[in-house]
């Protein structure tokens, strides 16, 4: 009982100093010309942050510096020719305690926020929200606790000057709801992991000279409720096809169920990635379809006008047990659901065979919802023009 009691009382000691040293963060001198930039609790290099860091290096007006928690990574993008650290260590932190800008894709603990008091922060975000997100999402948490409420309003005063960028003028409401933000700090721009769609000199595929459909679900329940991939498909009715077709269907499940694994060895042209460091990005360019069910992965295939398919086998229990929607889900979704294993095969079937007029009209409807005229394009460089202008934490000096 004593040795639970003392490791409670050092975990309140550390969290306390945790916080007297953000609060005396604020008074270190923020260089505006750097920024560290950071995702996935600084264990990947991808998405949002990945995209807008490899933009703003390749610039003479900014020092863009990576801090990650893994150190091939640190290795990786060094060998880009690019600045990176590694998490907690000194050259790390004197990065951060001077940066006037910091840029993250899914919250604070992308970088060790600590040292970061009074820069600016800008949260790309992930995706674009189909799913109640954050405050939001009520499965996740009691928001409204006298806890979380005196730890939010203790972290405001530090880590106050954060952005958000939304794709368009609908979603600046549910950001700021959201995130519980004033509308001042939601930009409406785009997301710029999307800017490589627009790239005229195309990344390496992973996949050369196959056709590939690529299957991306969302979590289920943070990925504590695993997905079985040899239940949700009749494997060998599906091979058997593909073989036939010479096509591929390459699975990518989210990050939380990277430690699923999935026996598919009798299945040559059926292949699960989600274990390995790929790109969604560079593997959406270069399929040829996609099946997704609620993630948001679909809006930013939608930039691409090509085929969407959307399997969603489970979706009154997600809707009861996992997560809320935004929307009615049937009119920010274009085209055909397939509730159960073949109608997604009669659609696989229709792809394969109509080419990427499967649904068009019906994409363009919804990519003109989600997306405002600037967001349809690279929006990268705007966003980094904006932080070199100082467009971005006015109302906040």
């Amino acid at each position: 009982y004593l040795g639970v009691v003392m490791i409670k009382v050092l975990k309140a000691v550390k969290v306390v100093f945790k916080y007297i040293v953000m609060f005396l963060t604020m008074l270190m001198p923020r260089d505006y010309k750097l920024c560290v930039f950071g995702a996935w609790l600084g264990e990947r290099f991808a998405d949002n942050s990945k995209q807008l860091f490899i933009e703003a290096s390749d610039r003479d007006d900014i020092r863009a510096v990576w801090i990650t928690k893994d150190k091939t990574i640190v290795d990786e993008i060094r060998k880009m020719g690019y600045e990176a650290c590694l998490w907690g260590t000194k050259e790390a932190r004197k990065v951060q305690l001077r940066a006037g800008y910091a840029v993250i894709s899914n919250g604070i603990s992308d970088l060790e926020h600590t040292f970061l008091g009074n820069s600016i922060i800008i949260d790309l975000w992930h995706g674009v929200p189909l799913k109640k997100v954050v405050y939001d999402n009520k499965y996740e948490k009691n928001w409204d606790s006298p806890k979380q409420k005196f730890r939010d309003s203790l972290i405001y005063i530090p880590l106050g000057k954060m952005y958000f960028v939304a794709t368009s003028e609908m979603f600046v409401p549910i950001y700021q709801s959201a995130f519980r933000r004033r509308k001042d700090q939601i930009i409406c721009l785009g997301q710029p992991r999307s800017d490589i769609f627009f790239d005229e000199k195309k990344p390496k595929p992973y996949f050369p000279g196959k056709n590939i459909i690529l299957y991306c679900p969302t979590h289920r329940n943070e990925g504590k409720e695993p997905i079985h991939i040899e239940k949700i498909f009749e494997l060998d009715k599906l091979e058997k096809y593909l073989a036939g077709k010479d096509y591929y269907l390459v699975i990518k499940k989210h990050f939380y169920h990277r430690e699923e694994i999935e026996n598919l060895e009798k299945y040559p042209h059926i292949i699960d990635i989600t274990r390995e460091d790929i790109d969604t990005q560079i593997l959406t360019i270069e399929s040829k379809a996609l099946i997704t069910d609620y993630s948001s992965i679909y809006i930013d295939y939608l930039l691409l006008d090509r085929p969407i398919l959307f399997y969603c086998y489970d979706y009154k229990h997600y809707l009861e047990k996992d997560r809320e929607m935004y929307f009615e889900y049937e009119d920010v979704t274009p085209g055909e659901k397939a509730e159960n294993f073949d109608e997604l095969f009669e659609q696989i079937k229709g792809v394969i065979e109509n080419g990427g007029d499967y649904g068009r009209k019906d994409r363009e409807r919804v990519k003109n919802m989600f997306y405002c005229k600037a967001g349809q394009g690279p929006v990268g460089n705007i966003l980094l023009d904006m932080m070199v202008n100082r467009e971005i934490g006015k109302k906040h000096e």
